[in-house]
């Protein structure tokens, strides 16, 4: 959301900076904070039960291309995306999906039974009688650190400034003053806090923001090369599982991670989640929490969703999720000349760049200049 407020702010012809930290080389010793993006693949698509979540990656996923073209950095895999829920779990998301998808935003998709399911995925298994959609190109994945990268060479071309710091104090203004851990002070008429997880950390919200920030656990499995060729017509995956120790299955196809080697990521809400409540517990769980608690049973379901699967080695990773009182990111004016943009709720990778646009629109006009209702976007205070 951060940096596509700098962007948007940037090609309006706003002097505009970007304050944050760079992705730590080493989490163990890092003293700062952490943020979303430490991965190679997040799920887009448009269809959604709820039409703001839809109108939002709507809007964001009409931009991926020109982001491409303006950056030079690809990030998007149009892949294809597959929806499962298990007998008893769809929750009437079928007929949503029609009224909402098909008849609001023309999204086109297909129903598939089980049968059907099979043939077209069967390098996938589920329960007999689950509910399936599929929803094919511009449905797939991003890389969420090219985006950030692209977001942040676009805004770098209209001649927003990157500081690799991170803010830590603010002095009521306007004009304000950010200063930031190495003592650098900046100076600006307007600040954005779009600090995910941390925004109500190091006391730069006057009145903290009704959050609640809960781990995540995700699971790598490294697959040879040919393996990963078996697999490379894969699209994402979601499937809403029956089962007590975990809720909500993502999975992505395989993608070459930074350490050149090829993955399989899976995550879900698992048994072993909590919810942290101050700086000090977000940055423990990342830089030491138990992930690998949970490792067997997350292990356990991906071999059963795709059995046969060659697989070399099996690691957990963490991170946090924040979630808004509403269920929407807060993007308003929370004082004079202050905005947020925070609180993705699990869905915000794929609909970032709309979200900065709402908050970018809103920093510039000084006003709500969006079709979508202003008031799913009010902050809530805790």
């Amino acid at each position: 959301m951060g940096t596509a407020v700098t962007r948007y702010l940037a090609q309006a012809g706003m002097a505009t900076a970007v304050i944050g930290p760079d992705e730590p080389a080493n989490w163990q010793t890092h003293p700062g904070v952490f943020a979303s993006h430490y991965d190679q693949g997040r799920i887009t698509r448009r269809l959604s039960k709820d039409p703001v979540w839809s109108q939002l990656a709507i809007n964001a996923i009409a931009q991926y291309r020109y982001l491409e073209q303006q950056s030079g950095i690809p990030f998007y895999t149009p892949s294809g995306g597959l929806y499962v829920a298990a007998p008893h779990m769809d929750n009437g998301y079928l007929a949503q999906v029609e009224t909402i998808g098909r008849r609001c935003f023309q999204v086109a998709y297909e129903a598939l039974d089980t049968p059907e399911l099979a043939e077209r995925f069967p390098f996938l298994a589920f329960p007999p009688n689950c509910t399936a959609v599929y929803e094919p190109d511009p449905a797939g994945y991003i890389n969420p650190r090219d985006l950030i990268r692209a977001q942040l060479a676009v805004a770098q071309q209209h001649g927003a400034a990157i500081i690799r710091e991170t803010a830590v104090h603010i002095t009521p203004g306007p004009p304000f003053t950010i200063t930031t851990d190495t003592g650098r002070t900046i100076e600006s008429e307007k600040v954005v806090i779009a600090a995910g997880a941390f925004s109500n950390c190091h006391g730069l919200l006057a009145r903290p923001l009704a959050l609640r920030v809960k781990t995540e656990t995700i699971i790598l499995a490294e697959l040879p090369d040919t393996e990963a060729t078996r697999l490379a017509d894969m699209p994402t995956v979601i499937f809403q599982i029956e089962d007590p120790a975990l809720d909500s299955i993502y999975l992505l196809p395989p993608i070459r991670y930074p350490d050149g080697r090829v993955y399989l990521k899976m995550g879900c809400n698992t048994r072993a989640d909590q919810y942290l409540p101050d700086l000090e517990a977000m940055r423990n769980w990342m830089i030491r929490g138990n992930s690998d608690v949970i490792l067997a049973e997350m292990k356990q379901a991906l071999q059963t969703m795709m059995p046969g699967l060659q697989a070399t080695s099996w690691h957990s990773k963490r991170c946090l999720i924040t979630y808004t009182a509403s269920g929407y990111p807060y993007v308003d004016q929370v004082a004079d000349g202050v905005f947020v943009a925070t609180g993705g709720n699990g869905s915000a990778a794929k609909s970032s760049d709309a979200i900065g646009k709402l908050a970018a629109d809103l920093v510039f006009h000084d006003a709500w200049v969006s079709d979508i209702e202003r008031s799913f976007f009010t902050a809530v205070y805790a």
